[in-house]
Protein backbone atom coordinates (compact mmCIF):
# COMPACT_ATOMS: atom_id res chain seq x y z
CA UNK A 1 0.00 0.00 0.00
CA UNK A 2 1.74 2.93 -1.02
CA UNK A 3 1.61 6.10 1.51
CA UNK A 4 1.82 9.94 0.19
CA UNK A 5 1.24 13.37 0.90
CA UNK A 6 -0.05 16.92 -0.38
CA UNK A 7 2.38 19.16 -0.85
CA UNK A 8 1.51 22.70 -1.13
CA UNK A 9 5.13 24.36 -1.39
CA UNK A 10 7.07 26.10 -4.02
CA UNK A 11 10.29 26.99 -5.26
CA UNK A 12 13.36 26.10 -3.42
CA UNK A 13 11.14 25.26 -0.18
CA UNK A 14 9.22 22.55 -2.31
CA UNK A 15 12.75 20.96 -3.87
CA UNK A 16 13.81 20.68 -0.31
CA UNK A 17 10.47 19.26 0.76
CA UNK A 18 10.25 16.96 -2.11
CA UNK A 19 13.31 15.65 -0.45
CA UNK A 20 12.30 15.04 2.91
CA UNK A 21 9.51 13.23 1.49
CA UNK A 22 12.00 11.00 0.34
CA UNK A 23 13.64 10.83 2.92
CA UNK A 24 10.75 9.85 5.41
CA UNK A 25 9.67 6.87 3.03
CA UNK A 26 6.67 8.56 1.34
CA UNK A 27 6.45 6.70 -1.98
CA UNK A 28 3.59 9.41 -3.63
CA UNK A 29 3.44 13.42 -3.47
CA UNK A 30 0.45 15.39 -4.82
CA UNK A 31 1.44 18.73 -6.50
CA UNK A 32 -1.03 21.59 -7.38
CA UNK A 33 -0.85 22.99 -10.87
CA UNK A 34 -2.58 26.64 -10.11
CA UNK A 35 -5.42 27.30 -13.14
CA UNK A 36 -5.60 30.93 -12.02
CA UNK A 37 -1.94 31.37 -12.21
CA UNK A 38 -1.60 29.11 -15.36
CA UNK A 39 -4.63 30.95 -17.40
CA UNK A 40 -4.94 34.69 -15.95
CA UNK A 41 -6.58 35.59 -18.77
CA UNK A 42 -9.01 33.51 -21.20
CA UNK A 43 -6.16 33.67 -23.99
CA UNK A 44 -2.99 32.56 -24.07
CA UNK A 45 -1.54 30.29 -20.87
CA UNK A 46 2.04 31.41 -18.49
CA UNK A 47 3.78 28.45 -19.61
CA UNK A 48 6.24 29.17 -16.12
CA UNK A 49 3.84 27.65 -14.13
CA UNK A 50 3.46 24.45 -16.29
CA UNK A 51 7.32 24.07 -16.55
CA UNK A 52 7.40 24.31 -12.79
CA UNK A 53 5.33 21.91 -12.07
CA UNK A 54 7.11 20.06 -14.79
CA UNK A 55 10.19 20.48 -13.04
CA UNK A 56 9.28 19.24 -9.81
CA UNK A 57 7.35 16.14 -10.91
CA UNK A 58 10.93 15.22 -12.42
CA UNK A 59 12.63 15.59 -9.08
CA UNK A 60 10.25 13.93 -7.41
CA UNK A 61 10.86 11.22 -9.68
CA UNK A 62 14.84 11.48 -9.42
CA UNK A 63 13.97 11.04 -5.82
CA UNK A 64 12.09 7.90 -6.15
CA UNK A 65 8.49 9.55 -5.77
CA UNK A 66 5.40 9.04 -8.03
CA UNK A 67 3.84 13.00 -8.52
CA UNK A 68 0.37 12.99 -9.12
CA UNK A 69 -1.37 16.83 -10.30
CA UNK A 70 -4.57 18.38 -8.83
CA UNK A 71 -6.11 20.45 -11.71
CA UNK A 72 -8.48 23.08 -9.79
CA UNK A 73 -8.00 24.99 -6.37
CA UNK A 74 -10.72 27.09 -4.58
CA UNK A 75 -8.76 29.95 -6.32
CA UNK A 76 -10.33 29.61 -10.19
CA UNK A 77 -9.72 32.00 -12.87
CA UNK A 78 -11.31 35.26 -12.23
CA UNK A 79 -12.25 35.70 -15.77
CA UNK A 80 -14.13 32.18 -15.51
CA UNK A 81 -15.64 33.24 -12.69
CA UNK A 82 -16.64 36.64 -14.02
CA UNK A 83 -19.04 34.05 -17.01
CA UNK A 84 -20.81 32.01 -13.95
CA UNK A 85 -17.86 29.48 -13.73
CA UNK A 86 -19.06 26.13 -12.78
CA UNK A 87 -22.57 27.23 -12.84
CA UNK A 88 -22.71 27.86 -16.16
CA UNK A 89 -22.77 24.87 -18.56
CA UNK A 90 -21.43 26.12 -21.75
CA UNK A 91 -18.91 28.09 -19.78
CA UNK A 92 -17.47 25.06 -18.12
CA UNK A 93 -18.24 22.88 -21.04
CA UNK A 94 -15.71 25.32 -23.15
CA UNK A 95 -13.12 26.27 -20.51
CA UNK A 96 -12.59 23.64 -18.07
CA UNK A 97 -11.96 20.34 -20.57
CA UNK A 98 -9.30 23.08 -22.48
CA UNK A 99 -7.73 23.54 -19.21
CA UNK A 100 -7.83 20.08 -18.52
CA UNK A 101 -6.09 19.36 -22.13
CA UNK A 102 -3.17 21.90 -21.26
CA UNK A 103 -1.88 20.34 -18.28
CA UNK A 104 -2.29 16.85 -19.63
CA UNK A 105 -0.44 18.01 -22.73
CA UNK A 106 2.42 19.59 -20.78
CA UNK A 107 2.55 16.86 -17.62
CA UNK A 108 1.71 13.94 -18.62
CA UNK A 109 4.81 12.40 -19.35
CA UNK A 110 5.89 13.27 -15.89
CA UNK A 111 2.54 12.57 -14.05
CA UNK A 112 1.78 9.28 -12.08
CA UNK A 113 -1.79 10.05 -11.62
CA UNK A 114 -4.37 12.66 -12.02
CA UNK A 115 -6.86 13.81 -9.36
CA UNK A 116 -9.05 16.78 -11.44
CA UNK A 117 -10.38 17.97 -8.42
CA UNK A 118 -11.42 17.16 -4.62
CA UNK A 119 -13.89 17.82 -2.51
CA UNK A 120 -17.21 18.44 -4.52
CA UNK A 121 -19.16 18.76 -1.94
CA UNK A 122 -17.40 21.67 -0.40
CA UNK A 123 -16.48 23.10 -3.84
CA UNK A 124 -19.99 23.25 -4.81
CA UNK A 125 -21.22 24.44 -1.05
CA UNK A 126 -18.49 27.71 -1.48
CA UNK A 127 -19.84 28.29 -4.70
CA UNK A 128 -23.77 28.74 -4.10
CA UNK A 129 -24.46 28.36 0.24
CA UNK A 130 -27.66 29.27 0.79
CA UNK A 131 -30.01 28.28 -2.28
CA UNK A 132 -30.83 24.12 -2.40
CA UNK A 133 -31.64 23.93 -6.07
CA UNK A 134 -28.92 26.29 -7.79
CA UNK A 135 -26.46 23.72 -5.41
CA UNK A 136 -27.67 20.47 -6.59
CA UNK A 137 -28.04 21.89 -10.11
CA UNK A 138 -24.28 22.88 -9.35
CA UNK A 139 -22.92 19.51 -8.44
CA UNK A 140 -24.87 18.25 -11.24
CA UNK A 141 -21.96 20.68 -13.45
CA UNK A 142 -19.11 18.73 -11.32
CA UNK A 143 -20.13 15.87 -12.42
CA UNK A 144 -19.93 16.99 -15.56
CA UNK A 145 -16.81 18.68 -15.35
CA UNK A 146 -15.60 15.25 -13.68
CA UNK A 147 -16.72 13.06 -17.22
CA UNK A 148 -15.06 15.83 -19.50
CA UNK A 149 -11.38 15.84 -17.34
CA UNK A 150 -12.15 12.13 -17.32
CA UNK A 151 -12.66 11.91 -21.50
CA UNK A 152 -8.83 13.97 -21.72
CA UNK A 153 -7.06 11.53 -18.94
CA UNK A 154 -8.23 8.91 -19.45
CA UNK A 155 -5.99 5.85 -20.74
CA UNK A 156 -2.82 6.98 -19.20
CA UNK A 157 -1.73 7.41 -15.74
CA UNK A 158 -4.62 6.99 -13.78
CA UNK A 159 -7.27 9.21 -12.74
CA UNK A 160 -8.75 9.20 -8.89
CA UNK A 161 -11.14 10.93 -7.08
CA UNK A 162 -11.11 12.87 -3.97
CA UNK A 163 -15.18 12.96 -3.04
CA UNK A 164 -15.33 14.72 0.81
CA UNK A 165 -17.32 12.10 2.54
CA UNK A 166 -18.97 12.23 5.78
CA UNK A 167 -21.58 10.76 8.31
CA UNK A 168 -23.99 13.29 7.98
CA UNK A 169 -27.09 13.69 11.02
CA UNK A 170 -29.43 15.43 11.68
CA UNK A 171 -29.12 18.50 13.28
CA UNK A 172 -32.45 18.21 15.22
CA UNK A 173 -35.47 15.97 15.54
CA UNK A 174 -38.10 17.64 13.19
CA UNK A 175 -38.81 15.82 9.69
CA UNK A 176 -37.37 19.02 7.54
CA UNK A 177 -33.73 18.38 9.91
CA UNK A 178 -34.59 14.33 8.85
CA UNK A 179 -34.83 15.41 4.92
CA UNK A 180 -32.04 17.94 5.47
CA UNK A 181 -29.46 15.36 6.17
CA UNK A 182 -30.59 12.71 3.77
CA UNK A 183 -30.10 15.18 1.14
CA UNK A 184 -26.79 16.04 2.32
CA UNK A 185 -26.34 12.23 2.45
CA UNK A 186 -27.09 11.96 -0.63
CA UNK A 187 -24.88 15.15 -2.39
CA UNK A 188 -21.94 13.70 -0.65
CA UNK A 189 -22.33 10.04 -1.24
CA UNK A 190 -25.20 8.92 -3.78
CA UNK A 191 -24.30 11.52 -6.54
CA UNK A 192 -20.77 10.27 -6.92
CA UNK A 193 -20.63 6.84 -5.83
CA UNK A 194 -24.12 5.81 -8.13
CA UNK A 195 -23.29 8.24 -11.11
CA UNK A 196 -19.53 6.50 -11.18
CA UNK A 197 -21.10 3.24 -10.63
CA UNK A 198 -23.72 3.32 -13.39
CA UNK A 199 -24.17 6.78 -14.92
CA UNK A 200 -26.97 7.98 -13.34
CA UNK A 201 -26.88 11.61 -10.93
CA UNK A 202 -29.54 11.55 -8.51
CA UNK A 203 -29.92 15.11 -6.99
CA UNK A 204 -32.62 15.77 -4.19
CA UNK A 205 -35.69 17.78 -5.71
CA UNK A 206 -35.25 16.92 -9.50
CA UNK A 207 -34.99 14.50 -12.25
CA UNK A 208 -33.01 11.66 -12.80
CA UNK A 209 -30.24 12.13 -15.48
CA UNK A 210 -28.18 10.39 -17.12
CA UNK A 211 -24.22 12.02 -18.21
CA UNK A 212 -22.98 9.99 -20.67
CA UNK A 213 -19.33 8.11 -20.23
CA UNK A 214 -19.95 9.27 -16.59
CA UNK A 215 -20.04 4.88 -15.54
CA UNK A 216 -16.71 3.89 -14.35
CA UNK A 217 -15.36 7.45 -14.93
CA UNK A 218 -12.74 7.10 -12.49
CA UNK A 219 -9.64 4.69 -12.24
CA UNK A 220 -9.63 4.70 -8.40
CA UNK A 221 -12.44 5.77 -5.59
CA UNK A 222 -10.81 7.94 -3.52
CA UNK A 223 -12.10 9.30 -0.15
CA UNK A 224 -11.38 12.42 1.36
CA UNK A 225 -12.14 11.88 5.10
CA UNK A 226 -11.29 13.28 8.28
CA UNK A 227 -12.97 10.06 10.14
CA UNK A 228 -15.28 7.30 10.15
CA UNK A 229 -12.55 5.62 7.99
CA UNK A 230 -14.29 2.04 7.93
CA UNK A 231 -17.76 3.52 7.03
CA UNK A 232 -16.70 5.30 4.32
CA UNK A 233 -14.58 2.54 2.89
CA UNK A 234 -16.88 -0.35 2.98
CA UNK A 235 -19.91 2.07 1.54
CA UNK A 236 -17.83 3.23 -0.79
CA UNK A 237 -17.11 -0.19 -1.77
CA UNK A 238 -20.43 -1.54 -1.85
CA UNK A 239 -22.39 1.54 -3.57
CA UNK A 240 -19.08 2.67 -5.92
CA UNK A 241 -18.05 1.03 -9.70
CA UNK A 242 -15.42 -2.04 -9.11
CA UNK A 243 -12.40 0.23 -8.28
CA UNK A 244 -9.03 0.42 -5.89
CA UNK A 245 -10.15 2.39 -3.13
CA UNK A 246 -7.61 4.95 -2.03
CA UNK A 247 -7.66 7.69 0.94
CA UNK A 248 -6.65 11.48 1.27
CA UNK A 249 -6.72 11.81 5.17
CA UNK A 250 -6.58 14.77 7.02
CA UNK A 251 -6.45 14.31 10.86
CA UNK A 252 -8.63 15.47 13.65
CA UNK A 253 -7.51 16.93 17.17
CA UNK A 254 -6.87 19.92 18.55
CA UNK A 255 -3.18 18.98 19.73
CA UNK A 256 -0.59 16.60 18.27
CA UNK A 257 -1.38 13.98 20.64
CA UNK A 258 -4.33 13.77 19.43
CA UNK A 259 -3.69 13.99 15.80
CA UNK A 260 -1.34 10.91 16.31
CA UNK A 261 -4.20 9.13 17.71
CA UNK A 262 -6.76 10.36 15.01
CA UNK A 263 -4.23 9.00 12.68
CA UNK A 264 -3.13 5.56 14.50
CA UNK A 265 -7.15 4.66 14.34
CA UNK A 266 -7.17 5.45 10.65
CA UNK A 267 -4.86 3.13 9.90
CA UNK A 268 -6.89 0.02 12.14
CA UNK A 269 -9.46 1.20 9.73
CA UNK A 270 -7.61 1.26 6.62
CA UNK A 271 -5.61 -2.19 7.67
CA UNK A 272 -9.10 -4.06 8.57
CA UNK A 273 -10.43 -3.38 5.05
CA UNK A 274 -7.73 -5.17 3.24
CA UNK A 275 -6.16 -5.27 0.14
CA UNK A 276 -9.17 -3.04 -0.92
CA UNK A 277 -7.01 0.05 -0.05
CA UNK A 278 -4.55 1.32 -2.74
CA UNK A 279 -2.89 3.94 -1.10
CA UNK A 280 -3.22 6.60 1.50
CA UNK A 281 -2.20 10.61 1.56
CA UNK A 282 -1.94 12.06 4.44
CA UNK A 283 -2.69 16.55 4.00
CA UNK A 284 -1.20 18.55 5.23
CA UNK A 285 2.51 17.18 5.19
CA UNK A 286 3.97 20.43 6.82
CA UNK A 287 3.18 23.13 8.81
CA UNK A 288 2.30 26.16 6.70
CA UNK A 289 2.51 29.31 8.85
CA UNK A 290 -0.14 31.05 6.79
CA UNK A 291 -2.66 28.27 7.72
CA UNK A 292 -2.53 27.51 11.40
CA UNK A 293 -5.34 25.81 11.34
CA UNK A 294 -4.18 23.29 9.56
CA UNK A 295 -1.35 21.70 11.17
CA UNK A 296 1.07 18.97 9.55
CA UNK A 297 2.77 15.91 10.76
CA UNK A 298 5.83 17.43 10.24
CA UNK A 299 7.36 20.63 11.70
CA UNK A 300 8.23 23.65 9.22
CA UNK A 301 11.83 23.10 10.24
CA UNK A 302 10.99 19.25 8.78
CA UNK A 303 10.80 17.51 12.06
CA UNK A 304 8.19 14.26 12.47
CA UNK A 305 5.79 15.32 15.02
CA UNK A 306 4.18 12.34 16.68
CA UNK A 307 1.11 12.31 13.89
CA UNK A 308 4.10 11.58 11.26
CA UNK A 309 5.79 8.91 13.37
CA UNK A 310 2.34 7.33 13.24
CA UNK A 311 1.43 7.72 9.99
CA UNK A 312 4.98 6.57 9.13
CA UNK A 313 5.07 3.56 11.59
CA UNK A 314 5.71 -0.28 9.41
CA UNK A 315 2.29 -1.92 8.98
Amino acid sequence: MARGAVLVSHGERLADDLAFAAEVGLQQVRLDVSWAAAKPRAAGYDGSVLEQAHGAATLARSLGLQPWFRLLQADVPHWFDDEGGFADARNAGLWWPRWVELAAGHLGEVSAGWVPFEAPYAMALRMEPTDARKHGELMHQLVVAWRDAWRILRGGPPVATALDVAVERPLGPSQHELDEARRRDQLRWGVWLGGLADGMVRIPGRADREVAELAGACDIVGLAVRSGVETALHRAAEQGPERPLAVTFRPEGATDTARADSVAAMWRDVRGAGSMVAAVTITPFIDDPALPDRPGIATAARVLKDAGHAFLAPG
